[in-house]
C-alpha cells in the first residue's frame, strides 16, 4: 500500500507540475514584460522531465534515471534561481544557473557517490537546498526596490522548502536507504514528496500573485505619473497634498504652496517646435526637483503649470527655493540643441503658518493669486501672497486680490547668490545676468 501511495503521489506531482508550468507559460504570454514567468515555466517543465526519468528507474539505464534525472532537477532549480534575479531586472549569470548541475555530473562519477545511493541523495539534497534558499533570498532582496506584499509569503515558502531539503540530509543519516532498494520503499519519502507537491502549488500561485501585483502597481503608477516629466500628475499631486495636510493636523508645521507657470510657453513651441518645448518641461522638472527635499511634494498640474507643497518651510526658505529654481531654468535653457531658448518661469507662493489652518484648495488659491500678479507685473519673477510691497501698493485699489510681496529681477553685469533668509521689510530684488544677445533686450 505504501508503494502504491508513493507512486501515486509521484504521478500526481508530475501532473500538477506540468499543469502549473503551462499556467505560468500562459501568464507570461499575457504579460511578456515579466520575463521571469517564462523562466519559471521552463523550470517546471524541466522538473517534470527529471521526475519522469526518476520514476522509471529500473526500466531504463541508471545513467538516465539517476545521473541525467538529478541533473535535470538541478537545472530546474538553477533556472528558478535565475528567474528570481530576472524578476528584479538583475543579470542572470549562466555560471550560477549551471554550477549545481555540472558539479553534480562531475562528483556523481566519483566512487564515493557512484557506489552509495545515500551519498547521492545527500549531495543532491544539499544542492537543491542551496538553490532554493538562494531563490528565496533573491525574492526577499527585491523588496527594497519594489515592496510587493506577495514577496513575503513566497520568500517564506522558499526558505521552508530549502530547510526541508536540508532536513532530508539528516533523514538519510537516521533512516538510510537500503542497498538496492528503490526510493518508493523509503518511509520518509512520502512526507518529502507531499511537501514538495504542496511547495510547487503554493510557490506557483505566489509567483502568479506577485506578477499580478506588479502589473497592477505599474498600471496604478502610470495612471498617477505624468508620462513626459515622470512626476505625479494633477490627481496624484492633489491626493498626496490632501493626505499630507490631514497628517499635519496631528503635527502642526508651516506649509508653503508654490505654483509655477512657464512664461510664453506656447511661443517656445511655435518658434522651436514641440520637441524643444518638451525638453524645456523636462529641464524645469529636473531643476525644481533638485531644490526640493524628500518631504516636499511636486506635480504637474497641466500644460506648463506645476505645483509644489513644502512642509516645514517658512517664507524665507520658500522664496529662496523658488528663486533658485527660476534662475536655474534660465541658465539651463539659455541654449538647447544650438537654439537660444531662454525659457523663464513665474512663481506664486503662499505660506501657511504653523498655528494656522487652511485646506489645500484655499492655500493654492492664494498661490494662484500670487502667480497672477507675477504674470501681470512682467513675468520671470516670484510673488508672495499676503505681504504688501512698494510695487504692490501701486496696483489699482479696486482689484480684489491679496496683497503681495514682489521678488523682482534687476539686471546686472554678473549674477549674485540668492540669500536663504531675505528681509521682507523692503522690496526684495535679486540680481541676475543679462545674456549678451539682442533677442534678450
Amino acid at each position: 500500500m505504501l508503494d502504491l501511495d508513493v507512486r501515486t503521489l509521484f504521478i500526481i506531482s508530475i501532473s500538477v507540475t506540468l499543469v502549473l508550468g503551462f499556467l505560468l507559460l500562459f501568464a507570461w504570454y499575457q504579460n511578456r514584460e515579466i520575463r521571469a514567468l517564462g523562466w519559471w515555466s521552463v523550470s517546471h517543465f524541466v522538473t517534470c522531465a527529471g521526475a519522469a526519468l526518476l520514476s522509471v528507474r529500473g526500466y531504463v539505464p541508471d545513467v538516465l534515471s539517476t545521473d541525467i534525472a538529478n541533473m535535470l532537477i538541478l537545472v530546474a532549480c538553477g533556472i528558478g534561481w535565475g528567474g528570481a534575479r530576472l524578476f528584479d531586472d538583475r543579470s542572470v549569470p549562466m555560471s550560477g544557473v549551471l554550477a549545481g548541475p555540472i558539479l553534480w555530473l562531475f562528483v556523481s562519477q566519483l566512487p564515493v557517490l557512484n557506489d552509495s545511493v545515500n551519498a547521492r541523495i545527500m549531495f543532491s539534497s544539499a544542492i537543491i537546498s542551496v538553490y532554493t534558499i538562494g531563490t528565496g533570498c533573491e525574492i526577499w532582496r527585491g523588496r527594497l526596490i519594489e515592496p510587493l506584499m506577495s514577496r513575503w509569503p513566497l520568500s517564506v515558502t522558499l526558505f521552508v522548502h530549502g530547510l526541508v531539503y536540508a532536513l532530508r540530509i539528516w533523514l538519510v543519516f537516521a533512516f538510510p536507504v537500503a542497498s538496492g532498494a528503490t526510493f518508493y520503499a523509503v518511509a520518509w519519502f512520502s512526507i518529502i514528496g507531499l511537501e514538495s507537491l504542496l511547495f510547487l502549488i503554493v510557490a506557483s500561485f505566489m509567483v502568479l500573485a506577485m506578477a499580478k501585483e506588479r502589473s497592477e502597481l505599474v498600471h496604478k503608477t502610470n495612471a498617477m505619473l505624468d508620462p513626459l516629466t515622470n512626476i505625479p500628475n494633477r490627481r496624484a499631486f492633489l491626493d498626496a497634498a490632501m493626505r499630507r495636510m490631514r497628517q499635519r493636523s496631528r503635527n502642526p508645521e508651516p506649509v508653503t504652496a508654490m505654483l509655477f507657470d512657464l512664461d510664453h510657453f506656447k511661443s517656445v513651441n511655435d518658434r522651436f517646435g514641440h520637441s524643444i518645448g518638451d525638453e524645456v518641461l523636462r529641464i524645469f522638472t529636473a531643476k525644481a526637483a533638485a531644490e526640493f527635499r524628500s518631504t516636499d511634494i511636486m506635480g504637474r498640474l497641466g500644460g506648463e503649470e506645476f505645483g509644489a507643497l513644502l512642509f516645514g518651510a517658512g517664507e524665507g526658505t520658500a522664496i529662496g527655493t523658488a528663486e533658485r529654481i527660476r534662475r536655474a531654468l534660465m541658465v539651463a535653457t539659455a541654449e538647447i540643441d544650438g537654439k537660444h531658448v531662454d525659457a523663464t518661469v513665474s512663481v506664486g507662493v503662499a505660506v501657511l503658518a504653523r498655528d494656522a489652518d487652511e485646506d489645500v484648495a484655499s492655500l493654492f488659491e492664494r498661490a494662484d493669486h500670487a502667480l497672477y500678479a507675477a504674470k501681470k507685473r512682467g513675468r520671470n519673477r516670484v510673488e508672495v501672497a499676503g505681504r504688501q510691497s512698494a510695487a504692490g501698493a501701486e496696483r489699482d485699489a479696486g482689484e480684489a486680490r491679496p496683497e503681495l510681496a514682489t521678488v523682482s529681477p534687476i539686471r546686472a553685469a554678473s549674477p549674485t547668490l540668492v540669500p536663504q533668509s531675505p528681509s521682507f521689510d523692503d522690496d526684495i530684488a535679486w540680481a541676475e545676468a543679462e545674456p549678451l544677445r539682442a533677442a534678450r533686450k
